[in-house]
């Protein structure tokens, strides 16, 4: 069976939103769906990782590169910095007064100009868009309703309540709500990454309750299989951060927490290690210097997502935060199950809310208030001391099966099937 994709975010571009798509299709061969995938071509983006695109394609996926009308394809270069908190805040307002539903919007003629084509060319059997942009789900919509073929909706973050998004007047939320509404009417069923946002989605669309399935966020064994050796200080006790950070997630808490453990432990200062891998803002260096750490600190910058895996498997200890804010409780970041897939220990800073749930279930997390700086020194604290006895717990290979990217692949393949075959639908959620 054929399957029309829409992704916006696509490798050769990196970071957390290529992951899920670019792994979803990468499987679906392998239970019998051939997807060919419309995307953009790469423009200005924060990272960029050929190595994802060489995986995808090594699958045998097909990728149709369109052109785009939107506000990333102004910069000439094609990787840029990203911006202070603040400018973001800025451009994301101005963004979301102009364009609707997103400022992709400008993809949409040559999405499913492209789409058209290949359909005319081969028989398909179903449409899968994923979004944000959630001009993504327009364009499946459109070509869902033109072709009469089913179509398969995947929220990796909700639309109407996404805590991310700001309606400038009434009649923006209105527009967005009759637009959502649209490609909702249009779908078979609808895929989220958890059951915030699924529940959510069945709270606004009541017809749709039985039809939205969560399928989680997850990370794939192979890479964290096919790993190479890390050269590190092993007297060291590593504590890795692997990403970026945005809005109110933010290193501060943490930063704060090693100062004052440290200054508690002084005699330890040189058995300890900070290390960041992604973009690390330039605000956060300089605390780190006003409060007496930047010695500790290890900025590696962007890696590609094999890089990555090799240093993720070589910490000791992998840390994260969500931060605390409006609608943080439906915020599941893909950093957390990739860390999850390493059965590493991971202190995490995250308020209540579908990442702590899962979390809970993970028997190598030590879990504290994202505001928390006292909560987190004695994380630390009985981290280290871990170390230092050689003790630190490791996850089953049994509580992470959940969340392995193959058996994802394979739940969204049997929704395909049921989807195509009109069989009465399966309710899927992790479990």
């Amino acid at each position: 069976m054929n399957v029309l994709v829409f992704a916006y975010y696509f490798p050769p571009l990196g970071l957390s939103g290529v992951q899920r798509i670019a792994k979803f299709v990468k499987y679906l061969p392998a239970y019998n769906w051939t997807p060919y995938v419309v995307t953009p071509e790469p423009a200005a983006y924060f990272a960029r990782d050929s190595t994802l695109l060489d995986e995808v394609l090594a699958a045998g996926v097909s990728v149709t590169r369109t052109a785009s009308l939107d506000p990333t394809r102004l910069p000439s270069r094609r990787v840029i910095s990203q911006p202070t908190e603040r400018v973001r805040k800025a451009l994301s307002g101005i963004s979301q007064f102009v364009f609707i539903p997103d400022n992709k919007i400008g993809w949409l003629r040559a999405a499913t100009n492209a789409g058209r084509g290949l359909l005319a060319e081969r028989a398909f059997d179903a449409i899968i868009s994923t979004a944000p942009p959630y001009t993504a789900h327009l364009a499946g919509a459109r070509l869902s309703r033109e072709f009469d073929l089913p179509l398969i909706l995947d929220y990796r973050d909700d639309w109407i309540g996404n805590p991310r998004h700001s309606y400038p007047t009434p009649a923006h939320r209105y527009v967005h709500r009759r637009l959502e509404s649209s490609v909702i009417k249009q779908a078979a069923n609808v895929v989220a990454i958890n059951d915030v946002i699924a529940d959510a989605i069945e709270r606004r669309h009541r017809h749709m309750v039985g039809r939205v399935h969560v399928l989680s966020q997850g990370f794939d064994p192979g890479d964290l299989q096919r790993v190479r050796s890390v050269a590190r200080d092993e007297m060291r006790c590593e504590f890795f951060y692997g990403g970026v950070f945005y809005d109110a997630q933010r290193p501060d808490t943490f930063l704060h927490a090693v100062s004052r453990w440290v200054a508690e432990n002084e005699q330890h200062r040189k058995r300890i290690q900070i290390t960041f891998a992604g973009i690390l803002p330039e605000y956060a260096k300089a605390l780190a210097a006003s409060i007496g750490i930047d010695d500790l600190l290890v900025d590696l910058g962007y890696l590609s997502h094999r890089d990555l895996c090799d240093r993720l498997m070589a910490a000791d200890i992998l840390w994260m935060t969500i931060g605390r804010t409006k609608g943080s409780e439906q915020i599941s970041t893909g950093k957390l199950y990739e860390y999850m897939g390493t059965r590493k220990p991971i202190l995490a800073l995250v308020p209540p809310g579908t990442a702590r749930r899962d979390l809970d279930r993970y028997s190598a997390s030590f879990v504290v208030d994202p505001d928390d700086i006292e909560g987190t020194t004695a994380a630390i604290d009985r981290l280290f001391t871990r170390w230092s006895e050689r003790s630190l717990p490791t996850a089953s290979v049994e509580e992470v099966a959940r969340f392995d990217r193959r058996e994802l692949a394979g739940r969204l393949a049997a929704l395909l099937d049921e989807t195509r075959s009109k069989k009465p639908f399966i309710r899927l959620r992790n479990g």
